[in-house]
């Protein structure tokens, strides 16, 4: 006979090892999502570095300028930042101003690290909300030389900030290494 503690000891347990099988779900589904992110971001890359060379041998070595080119490549060029963004948030490579944490000597260190995490999640999802309407109500338009809508241009916007604010989401349940001076921005 099961006494009531050990069913609730059970529960607790299972309810652990389901926590840490999502945890681990999870961060395979982030690595899988970073290796998308990264193949994009050399594709787009690689399309700039053709329509560009494409751009300046049709105005300088045939005298007779591609128009779709120079559209191409801002779109592209969107694209490539805010999935860009995206990575480097993954991989904690964005700028940081950490003379404060150096400076500064107190517990709670870990806490400060996790409530920047909380606002900096808000903000990239609010600017994601907003430019998300934005795209739609852009859509109308169309780029003039590759007659297409501007919400393609404009999509790079909600999607990098979505992006960006699941990775700094996922930092809440990934591993975090104890804080070191010097470590940010170096």
């Amino acid at each position: 006979m099961r006494s009531a503690s050990g069913a609730t000891w059970s529960r607790r347990f299972v309810a652990r090892a389901d926590d840490r099988a999502m945890r681990v779900v999870m961060i395979e589904f982030e690595r899988k999502l970073v290796r998308v992110e990264e193949a994009a971001v050399f594709a787009i890359l690689v399309l700039l570095l053709v329509t560009l060379s494409l751009q300046v041998a049709s105005r300088f070595v045939f005298k007779f300028p591609i128009d779709w080119t120079e559209e191409l490549a801002r779109v592209g060029q969107l694209w490539l930042v805010f999935v860009g963004a995206a990575v480097g948030a993954y991989r904690a490579e964005h700028f940081v101003v950490d003379v404060f944490m150096q400076r500064a000597r107190f517990p709670g260190k870990q806490v400060v690290l996790r409530a920047v995490d909380v606002v900096v999640v808000g903000f990239f999802l609010v600017l994601a909300v907003v430019s998300a309407w934005h795209t739609w109500y852009g859509s109308v338009q169309q780029l003039t030389a590759l007659r297409a809508s501007v919400a393609w241009g404009y999509a790079a916007l909600p999607v990098g900030c979505a992006l960006i604010a699941f990775h700094f989401a996922m930092a809440w349940i990934r591993p975090i290494a104890p804080y070191a001076p010097g470590e940010a921005g170096e």
